[in-house]
C-alpha cells in the first residue's frame, strides 16, 4: 500500500515537474519571440536647448583686429577660419548641423575686444569663439562662463582651461630653447631684443632672452616700445650698434620688423644673427628688399612655405589661393589650425554639444594635427607641466636667401626650461 502511494506520488511529481518545465520553456520562447525595444537614438532635434545650437546650425564667432594698428598683422586670419568652416560644411557639417560663422572687430584695443566679446556671447549667443588678436581683455569674461576659445598663443592659453592656443598649450613660466639654439649656430654672442608694448609680445621676448645664456649668449639691449607697423627705425638701429650687439630678435609685426632690418642695412650695421618670428610671406619678403636677406624666421607654429611632402598644408595653401586670399601671412595658417581644432572639439563633444562639453572634450582628444598644417600633432591633456597640457618645444625655421624663403630641412626642438630658475624640465626629443 505504502509503495503504491509512493509510486503515485512520484508520478504526480514528475508530471507536475514536466508541466513546470514546459511552462518555463514556453515563457522563454515567448520572451525570445518578443521584439527587442530599439535603443533611444539621440538626434540634433532631441537635444536640450543650449546657446548657439539648434537642430540645423551651430553658431560660432571669430574675434580679430579688422581695423586699427594691429589689423595688417592679422590680415587673412578670418578668411582662413571661414575656409576651414566652409570645408566642413561642404562635407555635411557636424552631425548634420552646418556651422554659421560671424566675425567681430576688436579694433586693435582692449575696450574694442570687450565690446566684440559682448556682441558674440551676449547678443549672438555663440557656442565657441576663434580669435586672432594682440590684446586679451575678453578672456576673464569667457572664463567665467567656460566658453571655449581657440586661437593664437596669448597668455590665457597658458592658464585658462577654456582657452586653446593654436600651436599647443601655452606657458607663462616655461619656454623652449629652440630659438636661441637655432641662433647660436650663427656664432652670435650678444643679443638685442626689440618688441612693441603688448603684454604677450613683451613676455615672449623676455622668456626668449632669459634662455640666451643656455646657448652661450647674453642680452645687451632690450626695447619694448616699438610701434606696431612700419616706422623709421633709424634710432633703433643706432641703439643696437651702440649696445655692441651682434644679433637681434625682433618680436614685431612683419612690417615693423622689416623696418628694423632695413634701417640696419641703411646704417651699414652687419650682425651675425637676425631673427623675427612671422616673416613667412614670400610677397612681403620680395617687397621688403635686400635688407631682410639673412633673417632667420619662423611661422607662429605651422609648417612654413616651401616645405614639401605635407598634403595638409598643400590643401590649405591651394584652397586659400583659389578663394583669392593670401595663405602665407603669419596668422592665417594658425587661424586655420585653430578652426580645425574647434571643429574636432565640437565633434568630440557629441551630438548635443554645449560650451562646457566642448571644453571638456578638447582636453581628452589625444591628437590634433591642424588638418595637416601643424609640424607635429599636439594635445591639451593636462600634465605636470601645465593645466592645458605640455607646451610645444619645436619651431620650423626658415632663412631669407636672395629675398626668397628657404625652410630648414626639419623643425628645431629645444629643451623646455623653467624661465625663473633656468631648470630644464623636459629635454628635447
Amino acid at each position: 500500500m505504502a509503495g503504491s502511494q509512493m509510486r503515485k506520488r512520484r508520478s504526480a511529481y514528475l508530471v507536475v515537474g514536466g508541466l513546470s518545465v514546459a511552462v518555463t520553456m514556453t515563457a522563454l520562447a515567448s520572451a525570445q519571440a518578443a521584439p527587442t525595444p530599439a535603443p533611444k537614438v539621440v538626434t540634433p532635434a532631441s537635444c536640450a536647448p543650449t546657446p548657439g545650437v539648434d537642430a540645423k546650425t551651430l553658431k560660432v564667432g571669430m574675434i580679430t583686429s579688422l581695423t586699427g594698428p594691429s589689423a595688417p598683422g592679422f590680415a587673412g586670419a578670418y578668411e582662413a577660419v571661414a575656409l576651414r568652416v566652409a570645408q566642413e560644411n561642404a562635407k555635411g557639417g557636424i552631425f548634420g548641423r552646418k556651422l554659421v560663422l560671424s566675425k567681430y572687430d576688436d579694433a586693435s584695443n582692449g575696450a574694442g575686444q570687450i565690446t566684440a566679446e559682448s556682441q558674440a556671447v551676449d547678443r549672438d549667443q555663440v557656442l565657441a569663439i576663434n580669435y586672432a588678436a594682440a590684446v586679451d581683455t575678453m578672456f576673464p569674461a569667457l572664463k567665467a562662463i567656460n566658453l571655449p576659445a581657440f586661437g593664437t598663443g596669448l597668455p590665457p592659453a597658458a592658464t585658462d582651461f577654456n582657452v586653446f592656443g593654436s600651436g599647443g598649450p601655452g606657458s607663462n613660466t616655461l619656454a623652449s630653447t629652440s630659438i636661441v639654439k637655432r641662433l647660436a649656430v650663427t656664432g652670435a654672442k650678444n643679443l638685442a631684443g626689440i618688441t612693441f608694448p603688448v603684454p604677450a609680445a613683451v613676455q615672449n621676448l623676455k622668456n626668449t632672452l632669459a634662455l640666451a645664456p643656455l646657448a652661450g649668449m647674453s642680452t645687451v639691449l632690450t626695447k619694448n616700445d616699438a610701434p606696431f607697423g612700419a616706422f623709421d627705425a633709424t634710432s633703433v638701429a643706432l641703439a643696437i650698434r651702440a649696445s655692441g650687439a651682434d644679433g637681434v630678435i625682433a618680436v614685431l609685426q612683419p612690417d615693423g620688423g622689416v623696418s628694423v632690418f632695413q634701417a640696419l642695412k641703411q646704417q651699414g650695421i652687419t650682425l651675425k644673427a637676425l631673427n623675427m618670428p612671422g616673416l613667412s610671406d614670400p610677397a612681403l619678403v620680395t617687397k621688403a628688399g635686400p635688407g631682410v636677406n639673412g633673417v632667420i624666421s619662423s611661422t607662429y607654429g605651422s609648417i612654413p612655405p616651401g616645405v614639401t611632402g605635407r598634403p595638409g598644408f598643400r590643401t590649405y595653401n591651394n584652397a586659400m589661393l583659389a578663394a583669392g586670399f593670401n595663405p602665407y601671412g603669419a596668422n592665417p595658417p594658425m587661424s586655420y589650425i585653430s578652426a580645425d581644432t574647434m571643429i574636432k572639439s565640437i565633434k568630440a563633444a557629441g551630438v548635443c554639444p554645449t560650451r562646457a562639453g566642448i571644453v571638456t572634450a578638447a582636453h581628452k582628444v589625444k591628437s590634433f594635427d591642424g588638418a595637416g598644417v601643424l609640424p607635429k600633432p599636439i594635445n591639451y591633456i593636462p600634465s605636470a607641466l601645465g593645466p592645458n597640457g605640455t607646451p610645444g618645444n619645436c619651431s620650423w625655421f626658415v632663412t631669407i636667401v636672395d629675398q626668397k624663403i628657404v625652410p630648414d630641412k626639419e623643425p628645431t626642438c629645444g629643451d623646455l626650461v623653467e624661465v625663473a630658475t633656468g631648470k630644464v624640465v623636459l629635454k628635447a626629443s
